[in-house]
């Protein structure tokens, strides 16, 4: 019976202190993101610009100009296009059902982000975990110009972190940080809606809306 009783008193020790150590861990992540100031990136490139320029990664430069969204890591510039209008080989606009839900993944040092994109249906869900809300000031600064990365200094970040994920658009060439203040916005026809979990993970809404009067 003893036995017993110290072996309850054990468990209910251990699940404490797990308890415990994830609420001080919570606590911390959330000091660190309010604590944030956000100091400008300033290019330090030396050669082509990844977003305006021609030294873009292999995915980019075979799909600048479609009217299509990626999610792109800040730290590595790996880049995973969702599909969700589908163009052929010569780069037209393929208008006919796809008959299909296509799955595609992205991983980061200790992150990654899978997406499920229905192009019939003209949205993408995607999840995205293990985000440490810290972008690598040597990687970014060292693949814009300093004009594309005015446009993420622009972003009002007020006390919140960017995350190292980001929405990059094909069509525009533009790159939209993932903040916790903007738990919606567009890129291009693209509406994005946002979901900033208590455990850091990011679930995006990805939904085509062109403007129907444009």
């Amino acid at each position: 019976m003893k036995k017993m009783i110290l072996s309850a008193l054990a468990g209910a020790l251990c699940m404490f202190l797990v308890i415990l150590a994830l609420a001080t861990h919570t606590a911390k992540k959330e000091t660190e993101l309010a604590q944030y100031t956000h100091v400008d990136f300033v290019s330090a490139l030396q050669g082509e610009c990844f977003l305006c320029g021609d030294g873009s990664g292999p995915i980019t430069s075979l799909h600048w100009g479609e009217d299509n969204v990626g999610i792109i890591n800040l730290n590595t510039f790996e880049v995973m296009r969702l599909e969700i209008n589908r163009y052929d080989d010569h780069g037209q606009l393929l208008e006919e059902a796809a008959g299909y839900m296509q799955s595609s993944h992205l991983s980061g040092e200790d992150s990654s982000a899978h997406a499920y994109t229905h192009p019939d249906n003209g949205y993408a869900h995607v999840q995205i975990s293990g985000v440490q809300y810290e972008i690598d000031r040597a990687s970014i600064q060292g693949n814009l110009c300093q004009n594309c990365l005015d446009t993420i200094n622009d972003l009002g970040f007020t006390r919140a972190a960017p995350a190292e994920y980001a929405v990059i658009s094909f069509a525009d060439r533009t790159i939209r940080p993932l903040v916790n203040c903007y738990t919606w916005f567009s890129a291009g026809n693209f509406g994005i809606d946002c979901e900033f979990k208590d455990d850091g993970a990011i679930d995006l809404l990805i939904h085509y809306c062109p403007n129907r009067y444009a």
